[in-house]
Order: structure tokens, then C-alpha cells, then sequence
């Protein structure tokens, strides 16, 4: 831009305003150069967002896969475990067969790997489920017969046909029980 410039000796010289098209452009410049940076902080949080939210997700897919992981192990211990909980069923089947007339050097070496095996079950959390005397408890016991007695109470486990087990506080397998009833009068109420 030019400006005429009176410097008072009246010449009506044109002179270039340097400093007044340079301050013009700065102020053009910096308008622009604001919108740019606002734009540019605008992206920044919006990736940041993005990353946020990745990071969220991936963080969930790594625990997500981890559980699934824990619960693959935990089921293939569980199966494990209730195949040994069936060889010890044989081993007791073999003591009590034994205990009824083979030598008792016999009976001793089957109870000896039957203690073995149940110091590895205890080991790994495993414990017997209690059963005879005590109250029905469908979550733990399994009722295969009833017995009508009028001396104990209604639902109490009689008989335990073949032990339960817990693991970890879980019922890995029932117990198998016979469940008193009390018996019913003809009226309809209990004796």
C-alpha cells in the first residue's frame, strides 16, 4: 500500500508504507494462524478421545481374555480333579474289598496311596461335602431316595450313597443321599 505522504515541504511524494502492509499481513497471519491452532487443538482432543477410548478397549479385551483363560484352566483342573475323585472311589471300593479277606500288608499299601491321593486332593482345595445328619441342601446334595421316618426331621440326609466334593468353595460333584420324609397321615398332616 501506498500513502501520500505530506512532509511539509509540500513535494506530494508517494511513499511506501512498509510498516503498515507488514503489521496488515502479521494481523492476516495471525487470524488465520489462530483458526489454524484452534483447529489443530480441536484434532489433538479428538485423537486424545480416540486414544482414550482404545486404550479403554483394549484394556477391557486384555481382562476379558484373561478371564476367559482362568476359567478354561479352573474347568480343565475341575475336570481333572473329578477323575481322580472317581479313581479314589475305586481305591475305597479296593480297601473295603481287601479289608474283607486279603493280607493285611495289602490293605495297608492300598490305604497308604489312598492317603497319598487324598493329601494331592486336599492340596488342590478339594474337601469332602458333609452330608449324613444334616439338613437337604439342594445345592450340594443330590436326593436319590426317600425314607419315611417319623423320628427325624423332614429333609434330613439319611444315607450318603457317594461322597460330594468342593473345590475352591464350588460343588465340583454332589453327594448322592438318601433324604428322610416325615410320613403323612391319612388327614393330610404330618405324624
Amino acid at each position: 500500500m501506498s500513502a501520500m505522504n505530506d512532509d511539509g515541504n509540500g513535494n506530494g511524494d508517494t511513499v511506501s508504507n512498509d510498516a503498515t502492509t507488514t503489521n496488515s499481513k502479521e494481523a492476516v497471519a495471525r487470524g488465520s494462524g489462530n483458526e489454524e491452532v484452534e483447529m489443530l487443538k480441536s484434532a489433538l482432543k479428538e485423537y486424545e478421545s480416540k486414544y482414550k477410548y482404545l486404550l479403554a478397549d483394549y484394556d477391557n479385551y486384555r481382562k476379558r481374555v484373561e478371564r476367559e483363560a482362568e476359567y478354561r484352566i479352573r474347568q480343565s483342573i475341575e475336570s481333572f480333579v473329578l477323575k481322580l475323585l472317581n479313581l479314589r472311589d475305586d481305591f475305597m471300593r479296593a480297601v473295603d474289598a481287601a479289608r474283607k479277606g486279603s493280607d493285611k500288608h495289602i490293605v495297608e499299601g492300598l490305604e497308604s496311596v489312598l492317603k497319598n491321593l487324598d493329601g494331592i486332593l486336599k492340596d488342590a482345595g478339594v474337601v469332602e461335602i458333609p452330608a449324613v445328619g444334616r439338613a437337604f441342601n439342594p445345592s450340594m446334595h443330590e436326593a436319590v431316595s426317600f425314607i419315611y421316618n417319623a423320628e427325624l426331621p423332614d429333609l434330613t440326609v439319611t444315607n450318603e450313597i457317594r461322597k460330594g466334593y468342593m473345590m475352591n468353595d464350588k460343588v465340583i460333584r454332589p453327594s448322592l443321599v438318601e433324604v428322610s420324609r416325615r410320613p403323612v397321615q391319612e388327614g393330610g398332616g404330618e405324624l
